[in-house]
């Protein structure tokens, strides 16, 4: 079976989503528009013929010419197709008042169409060839008054070319697109703004959000200056951060008190094992040895979770790596394994000292306790604010708290966890990787000082 590919889409941005509601909602109202003049054009039949004689007339203007003070006509290159010949099905006379004819695509056809030479011209006139569908008109008006009064006559008999849908194209040109797209550009401009504007606070309330830290006091969004509807939601945010830190600081108390509680019956039960010579005993104290070292991690824990509301100092790594491993070499000696130390290129950083030794005590314990007999340790310091314990735990008998090949460990005990929570108050990160018949490497790097 082939494995299905998992598409992850980007959401789009609310600035898109608006844009491109508005440009629907313009296009539908350009439709509508549209519609409307083609509803009322269709049904006045004396608007759209008039206009068919404006548009046709202004186009036979462009022969017009004077010559030696006399109106003289040609036809424009472009009108003679539908003009230059008499059954093209459109007809033209062009004429001066005085009754001179300079130009025509008929003889009988414009005497019965149009008025005679000898009357004179009025400004415009029109009328109906034929009343109904598909419109026959005949009309002209004055295009001129020098040299003198100059008038084109024209008649739509059968319209081969598209005269009349040419005439309702222009006017939907003329009279929605300008307007509807003048209007879509300052809507959407202005609208694009204001989003933007309006989106402000809550970018910046989100990159607060990424800021804070659900352990501390103070981890609260400010709400002046926000809109009403982002404020309410910046008090959301708020009264789920107050929830999150009664349970963190109910589960700091819990476990505090817990470690305190039973770190006292432990002792004393210790002391008493000692005064017990017997195999059983011992076995005893090994259990309570291990249950000692589950209160002192509890314990750690709890010192984790109240560590943001500490101060930080400048930790010199080299110096504190050589501390924690001169404390530990005791114990990693009688494990039957060996320990060195290698810095290379290390960097001071800001942070808590009592957590970082914690963290590093934990990662070479967590080394030694998984590993056989005879095994090494490494532990490098640097480059930067980094350590890194290397064991060659591929030679293990015992398995790991964490398997995998790399990133951070998925099923990891309570030591590991709490160095993942000390890298996460610092703001470093904590990962290991697996090399196949080599080891394991497990690494914590802190933001260096600046």
């Amino acid at each position: 079976m082939r494995a299905r590919k998992t598409v992850i889409r980007t959401p789009p941005s609310l600035i898109a989503l608006v844009v491109r509601r508005i440009a629907v909602f313009a296009a539908l109202a350009m439709l509508a528009q549209t519609a409307g003049i083609f509803v009322e054009y269709w049904f006045d039949d004396q608007a759209t013929e008039r206009l068919a004689i404006e548009v046709e007339t202004e186009a036979l203007a462009q022969g017009l010419s004077a010559h030696e003070d006399r109106a003289a006509f040609s036809l424009p290159p472009d009108l003679v197709a539908r003009y230059g010949a008499a059954d093209s099905g459109y007809f033209v006379r062009v004429r001066t008042a005085a009754g001179a004819q300079l130009f025509s695509n008929c003889s009988d056809a414009c005497e019965a169409l149009f008025p005679p030479l000898a009357f004179r011209p009025l400004v415009f006139w029109m009328r109906q060839v034929q009343p109904g569908k598909p419109l026959q008109v005949a009309g002209g008006r004055v295009v001129a008054e020098a040299p003198e009064p100059v008038m084109i006559e024209i008649a739509v008999v059968e319209d081969r070319a598209g005269v009349i849908p040419q005439v309702f194209a222009r006017e939907v040109i003329h009279h929605v697109l300008p307007p509807m797209g003048l209007m879509l550009v300052f809507v959407l401009g202005a609208t694009v703004l204001s989003v933007m504007q309006m989106l402000r606070p809550v970018q910046r309330a989100a990159r607060q959000v990424a800021a804070l830290d659900p352990g501390a006091q103070a981890a609260r969004l400010p709400t002046e200056g926000m809109p009403r509807e982002i404020a309410g939601f910046a008090d959301a945010v708020n009264t789920a951060f107050d929830r999150i830190g009664e349970l963190m600081s109910s589960q700091r108390l819990l476990t505090s008190a817990i470690s305190h509680e039973v770190r006292t019956p432990l002792a004393v039960a210790r002391l008493e094992l000692e005064k017990i010579a017997d195999p059983r005993a011992r076995k005893v104290e090994g259990d309570l040895e291990a249950l000692n070292h589950l209160v002192e991690q509890l314990t750690s824990l709890a010192r984790v979770e109240g560590a943001p509301l500490a101060s930080m100092e400048q930790i010199d790594p080299a110096a504190l790596a050589e501390r924690v491993i001169g404390d530990l070499a005791p114990f990693v000696y009688a494990s039957g394994k060996s320990i060195a130390l290698d810095v290379r290129d290390a960097s001071p950083f800001a942070g808590h000292p009592a957590l970082i030794e914690n963290a590093l005590r934990n990662l070479v314990e967590n080394a030694v306790r998984h590993t056989p007999e005879g095994a090494a340790i490494r532990v490098d310091v640097g480059p930067g604010a980094a350590f890194c314990v290397h064991d060659d735990g591929d030679r293990a008998r015992n398995v790991r708290p964490a398997d995998g090949a790399g990133g951070k460990p998925g099923r990891q005990g309570l030591g590991l966890r709490i160095v993942d929570r000390i890298a996460v108050v610092h703001r470093g990160r904590f990962e290991w990787t697996r090399i196949a018949g080599l080891g394991v490497a497990a690494r914590i790097d802190f933001a260096p000082s600046p």
